[in-house]
């Protein structure tokens, strides 16, 4: 088997907390009423918030 190039990218997802949810429900709330914010910004910004993707060291990666 070759080698997987991506699987060394230090990307981990983890579901999100209470507060994460609340925190993000704010956010695309807050955003989602101003008149000059569009809806798919609001969702983007909600979704970062919600902090499910962490990017992580690869190990051996020294700089």
């Amino acid at each position: 088997m070759e080698p997987q190039p991506w699987r060394n990218l230090g990307l981990e997802w983890r579901r999100p907390g209470i507060a994460d949810i609340a925190l993000a429900g704010a956010v695309w709330y807050l955003l989602h009423t101003q008149p000059h914010v569009h809806e798919v910004i609001a969702a983007a910004v909600a979704l970062l918030v919600l902090r499910c993707a962490r990017i992580r060291k690869p190990a051996g990666s020294h700089r």
